[in-house]
């Protein structure tokens, strides 16, 4: 799975060129964007959009004039998760996926170690639940589990929508029954340089634990 250390260092704002005019989504902590990744629905970045205060049009305007189709607005729209996520957008839906069918456990060791969503960017949120499921896994799971990160078959191609189902049934196969005790989450702060401006962030190589 390939990972941006950068987009857990702060809250980022995103600026999206759709249809040539800019539209932004305001520097925003894991607790609003937690809820629109786990969905699996693009489109659920609406809801954080903000028009850029000198254009005029709103993106309704743009999509009724058919100045914007809609796989343009999709693709604008994974991409923006993709830079807050520092991840590819199917592994950033994954991770999601893995922690809302395992919630209790996993907020529960986030919260205890003092993990707060108000405040921490969606990227660190999802590096802590990478170590977290990671960490409680054997070898042959874990590499498994990785191996599932990079699947992007499961949540691209043909279907309209990204199969959470078929994600939850993956990893309920390569974990095995869920696990009564706590997850122990590890790791390492990043030593990456600041960017100047968050631009299509380039990823770096995460190799399984």
């Amino acid at each position: 799975m390939d990972v941006d250390p950068v987009a857990s260092l702060k809250l980022w704002a995103v600026t999206l060129d759709i249809g040539g005019r800019e539209f932004e989504i305001p520097a925003l902590p894991a607790a609003d964007w937690f809820p629109v990744i786990a969905s699996g629905d693009p489109s659920e970045v609406l809801d954080l959009l903000r028009s850029s205060p000198e254009d005029g049009d709103s993106l309704d305007d743009l999509l009724l004039s058919a100045e914007v189709d809609s796989a343009e607005l999709k693709a604008a729209l994974v991409e923006a998760v993709e830079q807050v996520a520092g991840r590819s957008f199917h592994a950033t839906l994954v991770l999601a996926t893995v922690a809302t069918t395992h919630w209790s456990m996993i907020n529960g060791q986030l919260a205890q170690h003092g993990f707060r969503w108000d405040v921490m960017p969606i990227a660190a949120a999802l590096d802590a639940i990478y170590m977290l499921v990671a960490g409680n896994l054997d070898k042959d799971a874990r590499e498994k589990f990785v191996r599932l990160l990079d699947n992007e078959a499961l949540t691209t191609g043909k279907r309209r929508a990204p199969d959470r189902g078929k994600i939850t049934a993956e990893f309920e196969s390569l974990a095995g029954p869920k696990p009564t005790g706590g997850l122990t989450a590890t790791g390492a702060p990043s030593d990456s340089e600041r960017p100047r401006t968050l631009q299509r962030l380039q990823p770096h190589r995460q190799d399984a634990p």
